[in-house]
């Protein structure tokens, strides 16, 4: 078994029992909400980056059915954006964006890691810089739509009662 697989199948059991040990049991369905809403911006970032040769996946698991690695690409990223969203501080803009900042500058650490030591991703027209600000971007708008969907239902009593 080369490296390639060996890294892919740490992946999903690391993925899995950091969703199963770390994520606390009230947080179950909000990580795999956040996990299923990240997993479609990055589908579609990757097929755009695939069709447009920025990015090619030389070992994929299914290199009949898609060009996309789907074991970084729709299940592990997405993961750490959930882990990303439960865990945030809810403090003030500045310690958002440096906790967001944090969590994408090691995300793209993994990323070249993986382009350079192994042959599951290479940037063919592409670089580390813009990998930082796909991801920035897909996880800024990921936690954005789920801040709306899991609002609290408390601010509208508020806005009722400041109507009347």
């Amino acid at each position: 078994m080369s490296r390639d697989y060996i890294v892919i199948i740490l992946m999903w059991v690391i993925g899995i029992l950091a969703y199963l040990f770390l994520t606390p049991k009230k947080r179950y369905r909000k990580v795999l909400f956040a996990l299923l809403l990240c997993q479609t911006f990055v589908w579609v970032s990757s097929l755009l980056h695939v069709k447009y040769h920025l990015l090619a996946f030389p070992v994929r698991e299914f290199p009949k059915a898609t060009e996309v690695l789907v074991t970084t690409e729709y299940f592990f990223y997405p993961l750490l954006s959930g882990f990303y969203i439960i865990f945030e501080p809810k403090r003030s803009l500045a310690i958002r964006f440096l906790y967001l900042s944090l969590w994408i500058s090691g995300l793209t650490v993994m990323d070249v890691m993986l382009e350079k030591y192994t042959n599951l991703i290479e940037y063919v027209h592409y670089a580390w810089y813009l990998t930082w600000i796909d991801f920035f971007c897909i996880f800024a708008v990921t936690n954005l739509i789920y801040q709306w969907f899991f609002k609290d239902s408390s601010h509208f009593h508020v806005d009722r009662e400041a109507v009347k």
